[in-house]
């Protein structure tokens, strides 16, 4: 079993929370450079765009693998390699002003995003147990939360003194700090929770092609892809609709958009410890999917005071069900850390698809029907993808586990 007495694990904690949050800045870091660089560099809105729509595409792919290369690395080294290769992504990105160069720095960047991303969960799960799993999982998600709203804040303010390159510069910086603590303070436990053996012994025993043929890695793979949709169509679509219907300047759009964010942070961690009092996990999701179709098909239907509280309901959906939902894979019969990891994986994969490929939707139905309200209700119905996918998963919270004892 695990040691609880060991204090190297907060350090594990301290460390994947640091990295959760310097990913979420780099990603974010771009919408508010879009603008500066579109003018510096001579390119299109769209070929801007890219740089930040190219995250989704490649972590996603290499979430996916990452599973095969903790199998062969161990968890601590894909771990190291994830952060490493996003600091040394961003630094690229910054250090010169040709567009291929900045691409490429951005799809390194996501390499080692996607290799990181599934890690979240499986460094957790080698140092935590029981309820900590699921307050731990709901802090570290929450980190994204802290970042992205952070690197909107920040990025602006330190662009006008230093420039946007030397921005990037910082933020990779600061990553590769993050990666250096990681090297040097990163451990593997000498036992897993699932089987109290060397976890290099047992990671062996979980293929790919296991996790593939689990029903709880595609139910939760779908239920995924509705949030993650919902969080990139939300800030591209939502605004420029409000200034197409209500009359109201891009600004002041983006203004009430942006108020969802301000729910998040407290809701992913609200949404563990909810979860730590009612040792339920289903529930919770459904409720969530409930949140994110009602909030996005609100924001889009009603008025004043109304359509701010679907914001607000949009906010808290987006994260209130990180912490439950990442411990699941955790729970489930048979788990290690590596295979937990790698069910994560794949439902990262599946799920930044569906999030790649959202504003191409919904800006084939503004061409086809001509107007963006249209592709709004499809994903506000999207959204309810998550309140049907866990109906048919099998229930893992501490109340299931104490009718089975």
């Amino acid at each position: 079993m695990i040691n609880n007495s060991d204090p190297r694990r907060w350090v594990m904690a301290i460390i994947v929370y640091l990295g959760a949050v310097i990913l979420a800045v780099i990603w974010n870091a771009i919408g508010p450079m879009m603008l500066t660089i579109t003018n510096e560099l001579e390119i299109s809105f769209a070929k801007a765009g890219l740089l930040s729509g190219i995250v989704a595409l490649v972590l996603g792919i290499f979430a996916f693998v990452s599973g095969t290369v903790s199998g062969a690395l161990g968890i601590k080294n894909t771990t190291c390699l994830g952060i490493t290769l996003m600091s040394v992504g961003c630094m690229i990105s910054g250090y010169t002003a040709d567009y291929n160069i900045v691409l490429l720095g951005r799809v390194i960047f996501s390499v080692g995003a996607g290799l990181f991303f599934p890690m979240l969960g499986a460094v957790i799960m080698q140092w935590f147990e029981g309820n900590e799993l699921l307050i731990l999982n709901s802090i570290n998600f929450s980190g994204t939360a802290v970042g992205g709203a952070l690197g909107l804040a920040i990025t602006a303010p330190i662009m006008r003194l230093v420039g946007w390159q030397d921005t990037l510069l910082i933020y990779g910086g600061t990553c590769g700090v993050v990666a250096l603590l990681a090297v040097l303070c990163m451990r593997d436990p000498l036992l897993s929770l699932s089987t109290g053996t060397d976890d290099s012994v047992t990671r062996d025993k979980f293929e790919l092609g296991d996790i593939l043929k689990r029903k709880e890695t595609w139910l939760l793979a779908l239920a995924f892809s509705a949030p993650v949709a919902i969080s990139v169509v939300m800030p591209l679509s939502l605004p420029a609709y409000y200034v197409q219907t209500k009359d109201i300047t891009i600004t002041t759009a983006s203004g009430l958009v942006s108020t969802v964010y301000l729910f998040g942070i407290p809701a992913a961690i609200a949404g563990g410890l909810l979860g730590v009092k009612a040792g339920v996990r289903k529930p919770f999701l459904i409720v969530n999917g409930l949140m994110l179709g009602c909030g996005m098909l609100g924001a889009v239907f009603l008025e004043g005071f109304l359509m701010r509280m679907c914001l607000g309901l949009i906010g808290i959906g987006l994260l209130f069900y990180t912490g439950i939902f990442f411990t699941i894979p955790m729970e489930l019969d048979g788990m290690t850390p590596h295979a937990a990891g790698m069910m994560i994986g794949v439902i990262t994969f599946v799920g930044m698809q569906f999030g790649f490929t959202a504003p191409l939707v919904v800006g084939w139905l503004e061409v086809a029907t001509g107007t963006l309200k249209t592709g709004l209700i499809a994903y506000g119905c999207f959204g309810f993808l998550m309140a049907i996918c866990p109906v048919f998963l099998k229930e893992t919270g501490q109340i299931a586990k104490w009718s089975n004892d």
